[in-house]
């Protein structure tokens, strides 16, 4: 099989400029006011096979990424992490080589990025991170798209994270920051604290401060996959870190409020004001879709432009 000798890949934010991000945002408006069609000459991944790698359960990242990929004209092989060789102690850079040979590129959801960066290297192939413990790039992504969408342009503006700072989306929202130059406050407990820091992102242990004046609120579940084991400590530290009707009043009166799914009303966010705000949560889980199918677009043109 011909392979790109510069696979490139998208394991992070960081991963792309701002410039490249806009390109990609800028095509996958484009295609949402066309009606979301592709004609003949729109389908880079016609004749691709591309895997995806899941060690964790997944909705919303599996189901956008298979149809990202078909509806790009390329062919899906899910591949659960518990049905291959990895289970019984293959390392991943030797799964790597082998669906390097195979398919055109590779989707991985797993626990460490260690593992996504290694896959990578030894694939020879332009692979995603669809999640990590470390990193959720595509959503972060895809919510940075939704809020320009409906607000505008977010340079310049406050995001609100409220609950667990040290989980992979905040992360990502984190790393993001500086990139799209929006101001990014956390509230969560000092225990539970992000790691990035940049100087636009700040922390207090204050829902109420963190809040005050935002553009945008957004929160997600305050136990993580994997972190279930410490479902009754996290539920009393974060029990002061709602999203609630309460703390919306605090922020500008046209803020924005996300969350990222999945939702459990009366803890992470109040039932009622998620259902008031449905709509827009919905539309950015749907935006998952479009978005990943313009930063596919954008990585196998990128992969062919050094060939």
């Amino acid at each position: 099989m011909a392979q790109s000798p510069l696979p490139h890949h998208f394991l992070s934010v960081t991963d792309t400029s701002e410039d490249e991000a806009r390109a990609i945002f800028e095509g996958v408006a484009r295609q949402k006011r066309a009606g979301n069609t592709n004609n003949e000459e729109d389908l880079p991944l016609l004749g691709q096979s591309w895997a995806l790698l899941f060690r964790k359960p997944s909705t919303r990242t599996r189901v956008s990424f298979e149809l990202a990929i078909r509806q790009l004209g390329g062919s899906t092989l899910f591949l659960s992490a518990a049905e291959l060789q990895l289970s019984r102690g293959e390392p991943m850079e030797d799964t790597a080589r082998v669906l390097g040979r195979m398919v055109q590129g590779a989707v991985i959801r797993t626990f460490a990025q260690e593992e996504i960066v290694a896959f990578a290297k030894s694939s020879g192939i332009p692979t995603v991170n669809a999640l990590t413990d470390q990193e959720h790039p595509c959503q972060v992504l895809a919510d940075i798209f939704t809020f320009e969408e409906k607000r505008g342009p977010i340079a310049g503006k406050t995001v609100a994270f409220l609950g667990d700072a040290s989980c992979n989306v905040a992360r990502s929202w984190a790393l993001a920051a500086p990139l799209f130059r929006f101001h990014l406050r956390f509230g969560a407990p000092r225990a539970f604290f992000c790691d990035v820091e940049n100087p636009w992102v700040t922390q207090t242990e204050s829902p109420e401060e963190a809040v005050r004046g935002a553009d945008l609120l957004y929160t997600d579940v305050w136990i993580s996959m994997g972190k279930e084991e410490e479902s009754a400590v996290r539920e009393k530290a974060f029990s002061a870190y709602q999203l609630n009707s309460r703390l919306l009043r605090r922020a500008k009166a046209e803020a924005l409020v996300l969350h990222c799914l999945p939702a459990h009303r009366g803890k992470e966010i109040e039932g009622e004001l998620f259902e008031e705000r449905a709509g827009d949560i919905f539309d950015q889980a749907e935006n998952r879709l479009h978005v990943q199918k313009g930063l596919l677009r954008w990585l196998v043109g990128r992969s062919e432009r050094v060939q």
